[in-house]
C-alpha cells in the first residue's frame, strides 16, 4: 500500500496542491487512498468537461452547509475563464422548472446521441445537460422523466459517467459537513482568485456575504430547535414522571389492566421486530448485505410476469463469478477472502440502478437483474461498465489484490415460463466466458443452449454405464528399449455405449471430473486392470509383468485412497511392486501439500508412481525432489517429431538427462517410426510404447503378440 506522501504527490500533480479537502483524511492512508480514487475515477477521469463539472459542482454547492464549497467552486469558475457576472448569473439563478426542462430536454433530443463525446459539447448543449443535471440532483421524485430521457439520450455508460460526478458532488457535500475542524479558507484557489472575482462583479462580494450570513442563521435556527426539542423531551420526561406517580395512586385493577397491555403491547413490538429481523436475514447474505438467491429469484419471477404481460419490454439477468477467487482465500486466508467480496459488492452496487437488484447467489458468485431493457447493446454495455470498475485494485489491510469476474449474459423478451432456467442460461454463459478467459462475458445463445444439452445427455449416459458397467479396457505394451523386452502394459479405459458404440476417454473424461464420477471410474478400471495382470502373470508363468493405471485428481484427494489400493491389491492377490500409478504434473502440484505423505506411504506399499504427459504441465523441477518418483513419462507431443525436429530432440534429450541426474527412468510415449525408436535409444531412454509395437488392444488379443524366449528367465520380446 502507498504512503500517504505518495498519494499526496499525486494529488499534487493532478491540482498544483493538496486540497484541503484531503486534510482530515491523512491519518488514515486506507480512506485518504480511497476519498482519492473516487475523485479520480469520478472526477478527473471523468470525460464531461471541466468548466461543465465546476458549473454543477458551484450550483450545488448552495445548497452544502459549508459556504467554502460554493466559493472554492466559484473562484474555479473564474479561474477557467468565466466572467465573473456570468458566475453570478448561474450560482444566483432559481433552480429549473419542469417547463425549463422539457425545452432543455428539446434541445438535447437533436443534438446529442449515446457515442457522443461529452468532453466536445457546444455550449448550448452542455448548457441543456446542466441544467438537467441539477433538477434530477434537487428534485429526485419529480425528475424520473428526465432521468429516464437522458439515459436513453446518453446511453449507459455516458449517463453513468454523469451520474457518477453527481453522486460525488453529493459525498464532496457530506464530507465536508462532517469534517468542520478542517480550515478549508487556507485553500490556494480560493485566497488567489476571490478578490478578483469579487472585483469584476461586486454583487458577488454581497451574495457570498448574504449566503454566508443565511448558512450561519440556518446554524443558529438549527441549534435553537435542537434545544427546543431537548427541552420539550425533559418536560415530557417530567410529565410522564408526574403520570407515573398518578397512576401509583390508582385502584389496583386498572394498574394491574396498565400493566398487562403495557407488557402486551411490548410484547407484540418485539414479535413484530423479531419478524423483520428474521426476513431480512431469510432475505439477505449475512456477509454482504446483498439480497441471497432466495429473494433473487423471486424477483426475477415477478420480472418475467411483467414480460409476459408487457411483452416490448424485456428483462436481462447477469451471472457473475469472480475469477481465481480460491487463490486469495488459499493464500491470505478466509478473513480475507470474505473482505474481498464484501469490497466487491460495495463497488458494484453503485453501478446498479434502484430498480434493479443485485444480489450474493452463492459463494463468489452474484446475479444482477436488470429491468426495463430495451436492447441487448445497453445489457453488454453494463457488463463492460462492470468489467472496467473491477480494473481497480482492492485494498485488503495491507495488501493490495486485483480480482476480475467471468459474466454471463441471458436476456428475454418472452418465453422464459420459469425463473431456474434464466438463471441456468446465464450461469451457461459464464461458464462459457470463464472457459474463453478470464475478464469476459458471453452472452447465451441457441448454440450454447444446444451444447449444454449434448453435455447433460453425456453426463446422463455416464451415469448409466457406471451402473451397467459399460466400460471396457484396453491393454498398450511398455516395452525395454534396450532388450525389445516386454515390462508390462498400460491399461486404458474404453465406453462400450449402447447406441454410439465405442467412445474414447477424450470425449467423457472431462465430464466425468466434473460430475465426480471419475472416482467410481478410475477404481473399477484399478480393478479390473489388478485383476486382469494377475491372470496374465499365473497363465505366462512370469511375475515381472506390470500393470501401469491412471489416477485422477479427485482420487488423490480422497483420505482413503491408500486403503482402497491396498484393498485391492488383496482382492485380485496382485504385489503392489507390480503396479504403476500414473499421475499428471497439474494433479501432482495441485496437490502437493496434502497427498505428500500420502503418495509417500504408496511408495513404503512397493508401488510405483510414474509422472505422465511430462513436459505439458508445470514441468517444475521442484516436486521431483519431493515426491517419490519412479518414472517420467514424456509426452507424445515431443517424440511425434523428434526424427525432423531438433528443438523437440533437444527437449527429449534435455528431459532424459535430468531424469538421469535425479536417479529417475524413461518412459517415451508415442514411438511410431524405427528412426525414432532409435534415436531414443542413442539418448538412452529406458521404456518406450506406441504404434510401432501396438496399439493398445483388447485382453484377448495380447496372448498372440507374446513369444517367449526359451530362457531361464522367461522374459518375453514383444513383436511388431
Amino acid at each position: 500500500m502507498r504512503t500517504s506522501e505518495q498519494i499526496k504527490a499525486e494529488i499534487k500533480e493532478k491540482f498544483g496542491f493538496v486540497p484541503p479537502f484531503f486534510e482530515s483524511a491523512e491519518e488514515n492512508i486506507q480512506v485518504l487512498e480511497n476519498l482519492w480514487q473516487q475523485t479520480v475515477c469520478a472526477y478527473v477521469n471523468n470525460p464531461l468537461s471541466l468548466v461543465f463539472k465546476e458549473k454543477l459542482s458551484a450550483y450545488l454547492s448552495r445548497y452544502c452547509a459549508m459556504p467554502y464549497c460554493m466559493i472554492c467552486h466559484s473562484c474555479s469558475l473564474y479561474s477557467l475563464g468565466v466572467e465573473a457576472s456570468k458566475v453570478l448569473e448561474m450560482i444566483g439563478s432559481p433552480p429549473p422548472a419542469e417547463t425549463d426542462i422539457e425545452i432543455h430536454l428539446c434541445l438535447l433530443r437533436n443534438s446529442i446521441n449515446e457515442l457522443m463525446d461529452l468532453s466536445s459539447l457546444s455550449p448550448i448543449v452542455e448548457e441543456s445537460l446542466l441544467y438537467c443535471s441539477i433538477y434530477m440532483f434537487l428534485e429526485p421524485e419529480q425528475s424520473q422523466y428526465c432521468r429516464s430521457e437522458l439515459r436513453l439520450l446518453l446511453g449507459s455508460v455516458n449517463y453513468q459517467h454523469l451520474v457518477t460526478f453527481a453522486g460525488y458532488v453529493k459525498m464532496c457535500h457530506v464530507w465536508v459537513e462532517s469534517h468542520p475542524e478542517v480550515n478549508y479558507q487556507t485553500d490556494k484557489r480560493a485566497i488567489e482568485h476571490l478578490e478578483k472575482l469579487v472585483q469584476g462583479e461586486p454583487g458577488l462580494s454581497d451574495f457570498f456575504s448574504n449566503y454566508i450570513n443565511k448558512v450561519r442563521h440556518e446554524r443558529e435556527k438549527r441549534a435553537e430547535q435542537v434545544a427546543q426539542k431537548a427541552k420539550y423531551q425533559r418536560i415530557q420526561e417530567a410529565l410522564q414522571q408526574v403520570n407515573g406517580e398518578l397512576e401509583e395512586k390508582v385502584k389496583q385493577p386498572t394498574a394491574e389492566l396498565s400493566d398487562f397491555n403495557m407488557l402486551l403491547k411490548q410484547e407484540i413490538d418485539k414479535r413484530q421486530q423479531a419478524e423483520a429481523q428474521l426476513l431480512h436475514v431469510v432475505f439477505h447474505d449475512s456477509l454482504t448485505g446483498l439480497p441471497n438467491r432466495t429473494l433473487f429469484i423471486q424477483r426475477l419471477e415477478q420480472g418475467i410476469e411483467r414480460v409476459k404481460k408487457q411483452p416490448s419490454v424485456g428483462l436481462a439477468l447477469l451471472y457473475l463469478d469472480l475469477d481465481r477467487f480460491g487463490v486469495v482465500n488459499n493464500s491470505l486466508g478466509y478473513t480475507s477472502g470474505d473482505q474481498l467480496l464484501i469490497a466487491f459488492a460495495r463497488r458494484l452496487e453503485i453501478c446498479v440502478r434502484s430498480q434493479d437488484i443485485f444480489a450474493r447467489l452463492e459463494a463468489d458468485e452474484f446475479g444482477i437483474l436488470l429491468e426495463d431493457i430495451q436492447a441487448l447493446s445497453d445489457v453488454i454495455g453494463f457488463a463492460q461498465l462492470l468489467q472496467e470498475k473491477l480494473k481497480m485494485p482492492f485494498y485488503l489491510g495491507s495488501q493490495e489484490v486485483f480480482i476480475s469476474a467471468s459474466i454471463g449474459i441471458a436476456s428475454t423478451t418472452v418465453g422464459y415460463e420459469q425463473a431456474q432456467i434464466l438463471v441456468g442460461n446465464a450461469n451457461i454463459a459464464m461458464h462459457r466466458a470463464k472457459s474463453l478467459g478470464k475478464a469476459s462475458y458471453k452472452v447465451f445463445d441457441t448454440p450454447m443452449f444446444m451444447e449444454t444439452n449434448k453435455l447433460l445427455q453425456l453426463e446422463s449416459d455416464l451415469e448409466r454405464a457406471v451402473e451397467n458397467q459399460e466400460f471396457r479396457l484396453a491393454y498398450q505394451p511398455i516395452v525395454s528399449l534396450s532388450t525389445n523386452n516386454l515390462i508390462g502394459f498400460e491399461a486404458l479405459i474404453r465406453w462400450q455405449h449402447p447406441r454410439r458404440g465405442l467412445v474414447f476417454p477424450g470425449e467423457f473424461i472431462s465430464v466425468a471430473e466434473e460430475t465426480g464420477m471419475i472416482v467410481d471410474i478410475s477404481y473399477w478400471v484399478l480393478r479390473e486392470a489388478c485383476r486382469q495382470l494377475y491372470v496374465w502373470q499365473q497363465k505366462f508363468l512370469n511375475d515381472q509383468l506390470a500393470i501401469s493405471v491412471n489416477i485422477s485428481s479427485k482420487q488423490l484427494s480422497q483420505s482413503n485412497l491408500n486403503q482402497e489400493i491396498r484393498q485391492i491389491l488383496e482382492e485380485t492377490n496382485l504385489d503392489a511392486r507390480n503396479l504403476k500409478l500414473e499421475l499428471t504434473e497439474t494433479t501432482i502440484v495441485e496437490n502437493s501439500q496434502s497427498t505428500i505423505e500420502k503418495l509417500w506411504q504408496l511408495k513404503e506399499m512397493g508401488v510405483q508412481l510414474h509422472v505422465d504427459d511430462f513436459g505439458t504441465g508445470y514441468s517444475s523441477l521442484s516436486y521431483l525432489h519431493h515426491f517419490p518418483i519412479s518414472v517420467l513419462k514424456i509426452d507424445r507431443s515431443f517424440i511425434n517429431r523428434i526424427d525432423t525436429n531438433s528443438k523437440n530432440a533437444e527437449i527429449v534429450s534435455t528431459i532424459i538427462t535430468l531424469a538421469h541426474n535425479l536417479g529417475i527412468d524413461v518412459t517415451a510415449e508415442g514411438i511410431e517410426t524405427l528412426e525414432q525408436l532409435e534415436l531414443l535409444q542413442k539418448l538412452q531412454c529406458k521404456y518406450g510404447q506406441g504404434y510401432l509395437f501396438s496399439k493398445p488392444v483388447k485382453a484377448s488379443a495380447v496372448k498372440s503378440k507374446l513369444r517367449p524366449f526359451l530362457h531361464e528367465d522367461r522374459s518375453y520380446r514383444w513383436v511388431h
